[in-house]
């Protein structure tokens, strides 16, 4: 029995089609691994801002001032690392401290814990924040949304102080 031999035309027409389709196929792994990382950072600030505020609406301290970090800590405790950097929004260290979360001065992968202020005995509704930098890892990617693109997640509770 004798085999085909591929004729000279088509000696590297594999070759020539998988380097046109590799960088194809490349990009859309890369694409997938750069989207479940995202939706795992998303979970994971969506779940740390509600253990802020279940933290928040279980303490009895209702006159706490920032730097509050058994509220940041119990925070930080949910997301259990991860690679995250979490720090508290250094607006709330002003003396009037900000209304909402603030947006400027993240470094890429790193975020800020809002907790509301002025929260007063009687029936409040206080409010944990996460605020997140995400930034692709993939470079063509990172070249299609920016630098990178800011996700928040936040939980708002109703206190009973």
């Amino acid at each position: 029995m004798d085999r085909m031999q591929p004729g000279p035309k088509s000696r590297g027409q594999a070759m020539v089609e998988f380097a046109l389709l590799a960088s194809l196929l490349f990009l859309l792994v890369m694409g997938i691994f750069d989207f479940g990382r995202a939706v795992a950072v998303y979970i994971n600030i969506a779940e740390a801002a509600h253990e802020g505020a279940r933290q928040l609406v279980l303490r009895s301290n209702y006159a706490s001032t920032p730097p509050d970090s058994v509220i940041i800590n119990a925070t930080l405790a949910k997301i259990g690392g991860g690679g995250m950097v979490l720090r508290e929004d250094p607006c709330l260290s002003n003396p009037t401290p900000c209304t909402s979360p603030s947006f400027s001065g993240m470094a890429p992968n790193t975020g800020y814990i809002w907790i509301s202020p002025n929260r007063a005995p009687g029936n409040p509704q206080v409010t944990v924040r996460v605020t997140y930098l995400f930034a692709p890892m993939t470079a063509m990617i990172s070249e299609l949304t920016g630098a990178g693109f800011i996700m928040t997640a936040g939980s708002s509770m109703r206190a009973e102080y």
